[in-house]
Formats: structure tokens, sequence, C-alpha cells
């Protein structure tokens, strides 16, 4: 079953899902438009955690100092600004290499997010992660949303 996109927003939901095209530029301003501060990582030429964590913490402006370490990631996640506007979309753009070289460290990234949506949650505020992947079997655990 698919999730429209559009509904998440509408609703604030935090969490993290999977698409497996480009979501629209119009979708992306919708979100923008309720407040919404969205963010692109470009993950194309990813293909370990350390390249995925270089590309999100650039992307995000994580702290210098940050360690590369799913605890730091989950740490500068839940310490980003989240008290203004109506929360964050983070829309994680070519994520397929990664995902395919390093099954492992993205699972662990993945849960990281998760779990960082879930604090947003409990705060009122929103976390929105879409992970862009060529495939289901990728990340099958993902709900996939759907809409443009």
């Amino acid at each position: 079953m698919k999730v429209d996109f559009s509904k998440l927003v509408e609703t604030g939901a935090s969490g993290v899902y999977r698409c497996h095209s480009a979501l629209a530029e119009a979708a992306l301003g919708a979100a923008a438009q309720r407040g919404m501060r969205v963010e692109k990582v470009a993950l194309a030429g990813a293909r370990d955690k350390n390249a995925f964590m270089h590309a999100v913490a650039k992307a995000l402006e994580f702290p210098d100092y940050v360690g590369h370490n799913w605890d730091a990631f989950y740490d500068c996640l839940v310490d980003l600004e989240h008290d203004k506007g109506e929360g964050l979309l983070v829309l994680l753009r070519d994520a397929s290499g990664f995902a395919r070289a390093e099954s492992d460290e993205f699972a662990a990234a993945v849960d990281a997010l998760q779990d960082a949506a879930d604090f947003w949650e409990d705060e009122q505020k929103t976390l929105l992660v879409v992970v862009e992947l060529e495939a289901p079997v990728l990340a099958p655990e993902l709900p996939e949303i759907s809409g443009r």
C-alpha cells in the first residue's frame, strides 16, 4: 500500500518513506509553502557510510566536530532546530548506490533516521525523510509514497 505524499505533508506526519522516482518540484514546493524546511541531499556518488554521512552533514549543516558514527548522526538529527516552522523534509536523492554497496550501513542509517523522526514526533514536530531508491527491494521495510 502506498502512502500519499501530500497527505503526509498536510498532516505533519514524521517518518521515513521510500519512492522510486524523483518527487516533483511542485510537491516539494507544497511542503515549503506549509512552512517546512526542505533539504535535498545528493547521494548519487555516495557508496559508503562516510560519503553518506558527509553528504547529509553538509546539507543539514551538522557541526564540524561531529563524529562519523550512527549515534552522533542521530544526535545531530535530534539537535537540529525544530522549534520553528512546521518541520523538516529531508529528500535523500539517488540513495540506491549506498543501499546496494553497504546494505547493513544503509539499514543503520534508516534506523537512525526513523529514531530521529520518532523523537521529533514526540516533540510535536515533523521530520519527514524521503529516500529515492531505484527498486523496492532496496528497502522493502519502508512504506512507499505516491503522489507527485
